[in-house]
């Protein structure tokens, strides 16, 4: 029983945990990096000031990228009946927006600090990639809110289930708040988006104390 406890662990929770620490660690890197200045002339002085900062964040977010995909497979998985309405729909935003602008905002970021066949970047195309990286990052921070807040309604009857409600409340307050980061201070964006992984932290420890409690496969789900 408990080699079998560990294998449903590392299989199902482990992948929180890691995506969990791979997102924190984004963001905290972003944080690190000032906000650009609002001189045109001096973003290339600040491209070169921070691009390790830059590219540490932008070679952790492909990993935190790729690292969601077995945590939402996990969550919905599509071999199994009667998944409920909500949770479908939020694993839809995870999979067909989520991960595809996460990965739109990773190349907008190697962009800035990565050469491509030795193309001058000129300060029209940073402002330009910096306008894309705030307006994707605008957008994943809203779907992202939608997505916490249904998990949270769908896992309300299950084990837990009130602290992820709860968690779903508070992932769609601060998430929402996350996505102005203009009208914020950098300090409350950042507290802001941790939201997100304590959000995925907390399916880890789910999946770590709860394994033989997960829905089977004719578990009916009435959400």
């Amino acid at each position: 029983m408990p080699e079998r406890t560990n294998q449903n662990f590392f299989k199902q929770g482990f992948p929180f945990f890691i995506a969990s620490l791979l997102f924190a660690t984004y963001y905290i890197f972003l944080y690190l990096v000032p906000t650009p200045p609002f001189e045109t002339s001096q973003l290339f002085t600040w491209i070169t000031e921070w691009k390790i900062y830059i590219q540490i964040a932008d070679e952790i977010l492909i990993f935190a990228t790729l690292s969601l995909l077995p945590c939402i497979y996990t969550l919905i998985n599509p071999l199994k009946e009667n998944h409920s309405p909500s949770a479908l729909f939020a694993s839809a935003l995870f999979f067909l927006l989520l991960v595809p602008m996460l990965v739109l905002v990773d190349l907008l970021l190697g962009r800035l600090v990565y050469p491509v066949n030795n193309y001058p970047m000129s300060v029209d195309t940073i402002v330009f990639t910096l306008s894309l990286i705030t307006g994707t990052m605008h957008m994943i921070s809203l779907v992202l809110a939608l997505a916490i807040l249904l998990y949270g309604f769908s896992f309300r009857k299950k084990p837990w289930g009130g602290l992820f409600f709860l968690l779903g409340i508070y992932g769609f307050v601060f998430q929402i708040i996350a996505s102005y980061p203009w009208l914020i201070s950098p300090g409350v964006l950042l507290f802001c988006q941790l939201s997100f992984p304590i959000w995925l932290l907390s399916f880890g420890f789910y999946f770590l104390m709860n394994e033989n409690k997960l829905p089977k496969k004719n578990q009916t789900d009435l959400s």
